[in-house]
Formats: C-alpha cells, structure tokens, sequence
C-alpha cells in the first residue's frame, strides 16, 4: 500500500471518531488585549532544553506555573516541568511524532514545556501578587494518538477562576473513540484537532486558571504558546490624617 493510500486510508479512520470542543473560543489566542491590560506570549524559544518552567517568575514576572499530582495513576513527580526541546530526548521526550516517534515534533519552534511519557500531570498556572488577567491561553500538542488508559471518552478540563474562588470561563476537549492517528499527532494535525489544540478562557478578574485531565487521557502531551491579557492593580496611596496635614504645613 502506497503512503498516499495508507495515509487516506487513516483519515477515514480517523473521520469515524468525533473530536467536539467547548466553547468555539478555543481556536482563537489572547492577541489582543483590552484597554488597561497588556499582551504576555511565551514561546519557550528563549529558554534552554531542560530548565524548569514552574514556579513564579521562570518564564515570566508575572506567571506561576505548578505542576500537580494526576487524580489517577500514573502520576508524574510533581515540580518536573521543564522546557523541551524538538529531536532531543533531554531531558525528556514528552511525546514522539509519526514517523519514527520523533522526540516532540512540530513544536510552534523548536521549544516548548512537557513532562515525562508515560505519566500525567495537571497544572495551575497563577499570577503574581496584584496581578489578574481577563484572557489566558496555551496550546497542547500531540494529544489523541495514545490512550494506554482506555478508549472511551477523554476529557480535558481548562478553569479560571476569580479571586473569590468563582468559576470566570470554562474550556475543554472531549474526544471520543480509539486513538486519532492523524488528528491525534502534532505534526499531523490540523488547526485545533486535539493534536495542536488551543485552549482560551477569558473574563474579568482570573487569578488562577487549571488543566485537569480525565482517568483516560494521552499521557504524552506537550505545550507551547502561553498567552495572557494582565492587569496589574494600582495600590493606592495611604490616606493622610488630617493631623498630619497641618503637621506638614505647620
């Protein structure tokens, strides 16, 4: 059978099995920001194979990533998220591309962040003291080629939260049926498949935004392309008594 053949032979596979994502907003990015916040994108370019992305400040001032343990098993160790690189195992592939399991192919560069194949980790991604965002987007690759953990229904979660603790906005992919091949695969994908998936939440007020995933996802995923529309609170000054006034003046 031809490559041409095989591959059209795939997508019609692939075609049987429906990839539905909520809300319609997840094929867009935060580019433009509203009046009074300013536009954040990583790209991950900047940063070195094998350095870690968590905690506030490791890829931007303003951005806090933690990793936290899967509700499930297995779990990968939690605070080892690190930057990935294109066609280099260290210090992990994350996922490998058809064909020849490519280490974390078809990144938007040549970097970006993952963890460990084989394992899961959900992430929260919080913000600097006085800091809030009314947009907040990242992009994950290569998910829906692999489901050692069964074949149903995977589901991804992405939340922002208010500083009350309130849900703002929700995003998420479902996917159902056996693996994608194509639409599963980073370098296959096309715009917004599960394999180079965005997803945005936008809002007034987020300080926290989470990704969980279900007892039954890829485990060997990578992201890329982190963006955000942030706010930073003015502090106002402390008001002056009236005693001090006529200290100052006396």
């Amino acid at each position: 059978m031809s490559l041409a053949t095989r591959r059209s032979a795939v997508s019609l596979l692939s075609a049987l099995f429906v990839t539905v994502v909520f809300p319609a907003i997840a094929a867009a990015q935060c580019l433009t920001c509203t009046v009074g916040s300013t536009l954040a994108f990583i790209n991950f370019e900047a940063f070195p194979a094998g350095m870690s992305v968590e905690g506030l400040g490791a890829v931007h001032p303003s951005l806090n990533i933690t990793s936290v343990p899967w509700a499930f098993a297995p779990s990968c160790t939690a605070g080892t998220a690190a930057v990935i690189e294109e066609g280099n195992v260290v210090p992990f592939a994350s996922y490998g591309t058809a064909p020849g399991s490519f280490a974390n192919g078809c990144l938007t560069g040549t970097h970006g962040y993952g963890d460990q194949a084989g394992c899961v980790l959900d992430y929260d991604f919080t913000f600097a003291a006085g800091v809030s965002v009314t947009c907040f987007s990242f992009r994950m690759l290569d998910y829906g080629d692999l489901y050692p953990f069964g074949t149903g229904a995977h589901q991804v979660d992405v939340t922002a939260y208010d500083a009350g603790n309130n849900v703002v906005d929700t995003d998420q992919l479902l996917v159902f049926g056996a693996v994608q091949a194509l639409a599963g695969d980073a370098c296959d994908a096309g715009p917004n498949d599960s394999g180079n998936h965005l997803f945005t939440v936008t809002g007034p007020g987020i300080v926290k935004v989470t990704l969980r995933f279900d007892a039954s996802p890829d485990p060997n995923v990578g992201f890329d392309d982190i963006s955000f529309c942030q706010r930073i609170d003015v502090t106002p000054a402390a008001p002056n008594s009236w005693g001090m006034v006529k200290t100052i003046y006396r």
